[in-house]
């Protein structure tokens, strides 16, 4: 797994396999923990000590969740990778369950931040749904999401409600913010139709594709700059001006 294809490239760092090795109860700590690199500081947010030992596990589980699947990891694992107690985990975070959603909401969250995947209002229509469209399929193949779809598919049936929560603070958020675009387009003339919200959802998944759905469940590789950049420029062609019907 590379770096880019994980949610930890926020972190600068993977784990060994010395650090990751499934056969034992424990992971040993990483001999340098990048501090500055961390999930928080990446949004320049100065943490006190409680704060930082708090993040310091959200950054261990979240390696041990996507490395080793939610099944796999367990508090032990997160405690030794953190560098603290496993009752220094339980007193921040009650459960393995309570963990991985606050792992999910700050994926979520970082990734908003970072990627700003919201419309330039600036930019005319089609400019700023290709820029748009760039920017969310950049964060759906290099920013980590393909490794976590995977363990929110794999906890569907059993725990839904992982799926439910990243759902209202991904997809869900980026949807609304991009309906009101289009309301705002509507409102002044400028382009027609029906239900924002439904052509805003209709854009996302025209996106998504098949190409995705392949990295995801094949580990096909995932498309190149150039390919992404074809794939958002006839997506938003198709979007604006539909089939042409001869």
């Amino acid at each position: 797994m590379t770096k880019d294809n994980c949610i930890l490239g926020a972190l600068g760092r993977r784990a060994s396999k010395k650090e990751l090795n499934t056969d034992q109860d424990s992971v040993q700590k990483p001999s340098v923990w990048d501090r500055d690199k961390c999930l928080f500081a990446s949004l320049g947010q100065k943490l006190s000590r409680s704060e930082q030992k708090r993040n310091d596990i959200r950054n261990a589980a979240s390696e041990i969740f996507i490395t080793q699947g939610f099944e796999a990891a367990s508090m032990d694992k997160i405690a030794a990778l953190a560098g603290v107690s496993k009752r220094t985990v339980y007193s921040h975070f009650g459960s393995k369950e309570e963990l991985f959603t606050h792992v999910i909401t700050n994926f979520c969250d970082i990734k908003r931040e970072e990627l700003d995947v919201k419309p330039d209002h600036s930019l005319p229509l089609k400019e700023c749904l290709i820029k748009l469209g760039t920017k969310f399929l950049h964060m759906l193949h290099y920013h980590g999401s393909v490794s976590l779809f995977r363990i929110l598919i794999s906890q569907a049936e059993t725990d839904p409600s992982h799926g439910i929560e990243f759902m209202n603070q991904g997809p869900k958020l980026s949807r609304e913010i991009l309906a009101a675009y289009l309301e705002e387009k509507k409102s002044e003339g400028e382009i027609d139709l029906a239900d924002p919200l439904d052509a805003a959802q209709s854009f996302y998944s025209m996106l998504f594709g098949a190409r995705y759905l392949n990295c995801l469940v094949t580990a096909a590789p995932p498309p190149s700059h150039e390919e992404i950049d074809e794939i958002v420029e006839n997506t938003v062609e198709r979007f604006i001006y539909g089939l042409k019907v001869k």
